[in-house]
């Protein structure tokens, strides 16, 4: 399996990589600005390479003191970013250091693994860095998505607390799936579609649109949505929400309630104040990423079915 993971992380970076700096800059971000991101994005999909992992926790072993070196450079280098793009909101220049320390203070160093509690603070600390967003600082990734610096820079420092500093066992983001957990994936797209697809259309939020441009569009709107929003977000609500509160109560309850706080946290999207048509189909969807993640253990099988749904939505039921 190990041996599987290497070779499906490499030639995801080879794939990806290319593609970022071929069409990163098709938004607002140009060169050179647009090359902070290109950064984070490349950090990213190394982490998800064991090899690449395992080279870092060695050098943490031998240099303890990176395991808040690290976390504090990824915060001076979004900070960087925002001031010489002309950034003037101070708020989201002062939440840099502030999110970064709390989710590092609270995974802290040792041999176990965090407590419950801490991990849920530190996925919650990710999650407001994760919602920095500043227009120069963003990235196109395939299919047109277009990511911040904050964001990715956010889920490098998860990636690097969690399967570095100090690895969660849960935390499983082997890029080689098995032949059954892909088929849970995609077999729970078809549930939450019997599902989620009527009560869209009965309450008014979905409808028949399609946006369908060929298919080399597609495809690269659907390899987009699963490694840059899928992964990114399961890694943040699964990963770390759902398993801190699977293990402060029991799996069941922390499924159920990590669902729950997803679809909570879209009702400020797509139509202010408040849109709870949206929130209730996050909230089913959180129940079929949940699921898949509880049966087969593995993000790269949640993060399947969260790009799938995505796609499934932004190109044909679109809001």
């Amino acid at each position: 399996m190990k041996a599987r993971d290497s070779v499906a992380g490499w030639v995801l970076v080879a794939v990806t990589v290319p593609a970022l700096v071929l069409f990163g800059s098709q938004g607002d971000a140009r060169w050179p600005w647009l090359a902070f991101n290109l950064l984070a994005a490349v950090a990213m999909l190394l982490l998800v390479v064991p090899e690449v992992r395992e080279w870092a926790r060695a050098r943490i072993r031998a240099h303890p003191a990176l395991a808040v070196h690290v976390p504090f450079a990824l915060a001076l280098y979004g900070m960087s970013a925002a001031l010489l793009v002309g950034s003037h909101r101070w708020l989201n220049f002062l939440l840099w250091p502030v999110c970064a320390g709390v989710a590092t203070l609270l995974v802290g160093r040792g041999d176990g693994e965090p407590s419950p509690g801490r991990l849920l603070g530190a996925a919650v600390a990710l999650g407001v860095l994760a919602g920095i967003w500043e227009r120069g600082l963003q990235i196109q990734v395939p299919g047109g998505q277009h990511l911040s610096l904050a964001f990715l820079v956010a889920i490098d420092l998860a990636l690097f607390l969690f399967t570095v500093v100090r690895p969660l066992h849960s935390f499983d983001i082997g890029v080689g799936l098995r032949a059954c957990d892909a088929a849970l994936a995609l077999g729970a797209v078809a549930v939450l579609a019997a599902v989620a697809i009527p009560a869209g259309f009965v309450t008014g939020f979905l409808s028949a649109q399609s946006r369908w441009t060929g298919l080399a569009h597609g495809v690269a709107r659907l390899f987009g949505l699963i490694v840059f929003v899928g992964l990114p977000e399961e890694l943040l609500f699964r990963g770390t929400v759902q398993e801190a509160l699977s293990r402060l109560w029991s799996p069941r309850t922390g499924w159920l309630v990590a669902s729950v706080i997803f679809g909570l946290v879209h009702l400020p999207k797509h139509a202010p104040p408040l849109n709870w048509r949206y929130a209730l189909l996050a909230a089913l969807a959180g129940l079929a990423y949940g699921w898949v993640y509880r049966r087969t253990g593995k993000l790269w099988a949640a993060a399947l079915t969260h790009g799938v749904v995505d796609w499934i939505w932004s190109m044909f039921l679109g809001a």
